[in-house]
């Protein structure tokens, strides 16, 4: 490993081993895609004002979770055939979700030049807090939802 970097020997090795060059193959993933990611909510009505009202998207769905009757699970229409849904559990208390193995860093979403201009009109006009790198019509915006999640939107 490389002594004076030992952190970007890491990254060479993986690639190295699990990289078949620069660009990817067309169809050579075993997937079709995100359905959707699931976050925890502890007021969805919080949750659903802001993914509505900040981010633009629109609930489609509301069920029962099937793991436990007292939890309902929401999805958000994040576009491109892609969702981003949410549990509340009630019965289980309100504890915050810790940084570490295992534990999502944040929800990366793609957006339009257009899209991301008017998200941050939005974001001023309602008082959010952010965080821009790039400029209002190219770049990423970082922000946080009602429970604290890191949501970034970027436009490139």
């Amino acid at each position: 490993m490389d002594q004076a970097n030992p952190y970007e020997a890491k990254r060479r090795a993986l690639q190295e081993k699990f990289m078949d060059g620069d660009a990817p193959k067309e169809g050579a993933v075993g997937t079709g895609g995100v359905h959707h990611l699931v976050l925890i909510s502890s007021d969805l009505q919080a949750t659903v004002s802001f993914y509505t009202d900040v981010l633009d998207m629109r609930l489609v769905k509301v069920v029962e979770n099937r793991d436990d009757p007292t939890s309902t699970h929401i999805f958000m229409d994040m576009g491109g055939g892609n969702m981003l849904a949410f549990f509340d559990f009630p019965e289980h208390g309100d504890a915050p979700t810790v940084r570490g193995i295992g534990a999502m860093h944040h929800v990366a979403i793609k957006a339009t030049s257009a899209q991301f201009t008017a998200l941050i009109a939005r974001l001023k006009a309602q008082k959010i807090e952010y965080s821009l790198h790039g400029d209002e019509v190219v770049g990423s915006v970082y922000m946080r939802d009602p429970d604290n999640a890191l949501i970034e939107v970027n436009s490139f």
